[in-house]
């Protein structure tokens, strides 16, 4: 997942969540053991297709509405077209995909939407045949699709040291 990100865009996006439906009490408990594991599983896909370097079965995880937030604006990835075209050009300065893990940490239900919060470390090597790994945390606001699966809708990230999941 794109990965520089600030904390102001975390702080709106779970503003935006909670604000996203009116507060009430929900008809039936939410079984957040299972929601979580429908999300990470939905992760699992995510790192599948990134060791595959398929960009477009990524940005297929995404709402055709979807941004992947960057530290500038101007500079988000919109759409799963600007998604595809950002994560295949991240593929191209590599040559290999060795390892990618995202481990679902924390689920909020909020309304139709589930805020999760997470990390994520991955391995390859550069086209220059260098070693390259990366990881940090995410947090991701996911929206289920009128299919019923669970999409990402928006993806904001932060690259830091870590410790592999």
């Amino acid at each position: 997942m794109p990965h520089h990100r600030s904390f102001a865009q975390i702080v709106l996006l779970l503003s935006v969540a909670a604000c996203a439906q009116p507060a009430k009490a929900p008809d039936t408990p939410v079984d957040l053991a299972a929601l979580k594991d429908s999300i990470q599983a939905r992760e699992k896909e995510w790192s599948a297709a990134f060791l595959a370097r398929s960009a477009t079965g990524i940005a297929n995880l995404y709402t055709d509405d979807a941004v992947q937030l960057q530290p500038v604006a101007s500079d988000d990835h919109k759409g799963r077209d600007g998604i595809t075209k950002a994560t295949q050009a991240q593929f191209d300065t590599l040559t290999t995909v060795a390892s990618r893990e995202d481990i679902t940490e924390e689920v909020i239900p909020a309304g139709p939407y589930v805020v999760e919060i997470g990390r994520y470390a991955f391995t390859g090597t550069s086209k220059a045949n260098k070693p390259v790994s990366g990881g940090g945390r995410y947090l991701v606001l996911w929206r289920k699709d009128a299919d019923g699966a669970w999409r990402l809708l928006r993806d904001i990230g932060s690259e830091a040291p870590t410790n592999k999941p």
